[in-house]
């Protein structure tokens, strides 16, 4: 665990691994859609606009979902902070996304020619913050003990993480904490980056072979979306289990499965019968 990365020379600002991995997704994320945009013949000028405020507006509610669910007050101090395992990612996906619906429909561009730019982005960019929240302990794992499947893999964290204040104060008895450290937990940040590394490989293999518009975006989030319900039960805060094993979120996720591969395939029914086949990184009246 280090939270802190290092101060900056000849000052007292310290620099915090979350929040530079985070400032490194966001521009890691900007860049890349805006890379695709332009290879994809769309206005990456405009879209760059629309980009920032989807991001922004998107942290903002991942956050402010995120303080609802734990009961807390929505003040702007409790909204800017930030900080790691502090955010809901698809109350933040789904801001961004009403975001990217609008800016797409004042500019005159297909939607889904832009979320097959946003998706790989969304990919790489997911991949540094979760790497931060690891190196920040925030988001831990649940406890594994010696003949659990992933011991090999566990982590341990200091005295005073939120991991070892959990282990030490709220569950006293727990195996394996110590005065130098709390129990082993899975990486599950650790599984996520990885997760969301698949998710960027997809993408950009789709994206080679891609028929018509839309493809990248929902295969991409079918994997993101499934990859997020398979590990949940692997977090310290997973869901409550609602049908015997199924947790909330593994339910979550099955419908948002549902509703991606319907769309899928009202988008792919539409290309079929449309001239052109919704091929939107050929042009159109956007790229002019």
């Amino acid at each position: 665990m280090h939270p802190l990365l290092f101060t900056v020379p000849g000052t007292e600002f310290v620099v915090s691994s979350y929040g530079f991995c985070m400032g490194l997704a966001l521009v890691a994320a900007w860049v890349l859609a805006l890379l695709l945009a332009r290879s994809d013949r769309l206005p990456s000028d405009r879209l760059g606009s629309v980009f920032v405020v989807a991001a922004m507006l998107g942290l903002l509610c991942a956050r402010a979902v995120w303080l609802q669910q734990q009961g807390q007050a929505l003040s702007w101090e409790a909204l800017r902070g930030l900080p790691a395992g502090g955010m809901t990612v698809f109350g933040g996906a789904f801001a961004a996304l009403l975001v990217s619906v609008i800016g797409c429909r004042r500019i005159g561009v297909p939607l889904l020619a832009w979320l097959d730019c946003v998706a790989p982005a969304f990919a790489l960019g997911a991949i540094a913050e979760r790497v931060g929240a690891l190196l920040a302990g925030g988001d831990f794992g649940r406890y594994v003990g010696a003949e659990d499947l992933g011991h090999a893999l566990a982590i341990t964290y200091p005295p005073g993480s939120p991991a070892f204040i959990l282990h030490a104060v709220t569950l006293q008895g727990l195996p394996g904490v110590s005065e130098l450290a709390s129990a082993p937990v899975h990486p599950v940040q650790a599984y996520e980056a990885a997760l969301a590394l698949l998710t960027l490989v997809v993408a950009l293999w789709v994206r080679r072979r891609r028929r018509h518009s839309g493809q990248v975006f929902f295969a991409a989030m079918a994997v993101f979306v499934a990859g997020r319900a398979l590990l949940d039960p692997l977090r310290h805060d997973a869901s409550p289990e609602l049908l015997g094993p199924l947790r909330l979120a593994q339910i979550s996720g099955l419908g948002l499965l549902l509703v991606l591969w319907i769309a899928s395939q009202v988008q792919a029914a539409r290309a079929a019968s449309t001239p052109g086949g919704l091929r939107g990184w050929e042009g159109g009246s956007w790229s002019k």
